[in-house]
């Protein structure tokens, strides 16, 4: 497909797998390498979203071999600190029992934050200070596995007060283990942000479809109050209108927004 990878100013898109969410800002450098995966035409039913403007969105694809992404560098505007959100849309084609990251913060093994789906099969958060330590950390107590079944992940997390929030298809599965009242390092000091990779060692790679993929540092909303989900699914499971540059949701832009409308191509 050629290199149809862009980075976009608060904004961070990977494209097409037919499917459904929302999304538009202003282009800076493109990464290396570029993503050369396919669309995911077989999403096409599930990811008509609801709500005004009625939305129908597109995936990536990523082969779980050579489809990633790498920042090389830090997200636009972070900054550290002790709360964020984070909400996609996620179909697993395969790699059961293998590690598959959906964002990491830098190119260190772990790293100071990441969001994965583990090899036991489960989805977690974790985050650390600059020590390095672990101060965040929760997933879910149910396992995910390769389906055709499109997944809304839907999480946050507020160290103040210790809470955390995750709900896979607008159900909570939350397990909290860590949370520990200090500052993420998301604004490390070797960043190298990644989508769709563990970005150390080639490791970790995703082998599925995202959609409307969106990433806000520093803000919160309380999950179990069903009228904040209500900002990402609606009430029939479908995505929802997040605003051309998501801001939507909380009145504030996220760090990353990915949204492709259906059939857009990435220029």
């Amino acid at each position: 497909m050629g290199n149809i990878w862009k980075w976009f100013v608060l904004v961070l898109f990977l494209a097409g797998c037919g499917g459904n969410p929302d999304y538009a800002p202003v282009p800076t450098p493109e990464p290396s390498p570029p993503y050369t995966g396919e669309t995911c035409m077989s999403a096409q039913a599930m990811l008509l979203g609801s709500g005004t403007p009625l939305i129908a969105v597109d995936a990536a694809d990523f082969d779980g071999t050579n489809d990633y992404m790498l920042r090389g560098g830090d997200l636009t505007g972070i900054s550290d600190g002790k709360s964020g959100i984070f909400s996609a849309w996620v179909r697993l084609d395969g790699g059961d029992g293998a590690g598959q990251f959906l964002i990491k913060a830098n190119a260190a093994a772990l790293g100071p934050f990441y969001i994965y789906r583990g090899s036991t099969n489960k989805f977690y958060i974790i985050g650390g200070n600059t020590t390095p330590a672990t101060i965040l950390s929760f997933g879910t107590v149910s396992t995910y596995v390769a389906s055709a079944t499109w997944l809304n992940i839907l999480a946050s997390w507020d160290l103040n007060s210790g809470a955390t929030n995750l709900y896979i298809n607008d159900v909570s599965d939350n397990l909290p283990t860590v949370t520990t009242n200090d500052t993420i390092d998301y604004a490390t000091a070797t960043p190298g942000w990644s989508v769709g990779t563990q970005n150390f060692g080639g490791g970790g790679k995703l082998n599925g479809c995202l959609a409307e993929v969106y990433f806000a540092p520093n803000q919160y909303l309380d999950f179990s109050d069903i009228n904040n989900r209500r900002k990402f699914i609606s009430a029939a499971g479908k995505p929802v209108h997040l605003g051309v540059d998501g801001s939507l949701p909380t009145g504030t832009a996220p760090a990353i927004y990915q949204h492709l409308d259906d059939g857009e191509a990435v220029a």
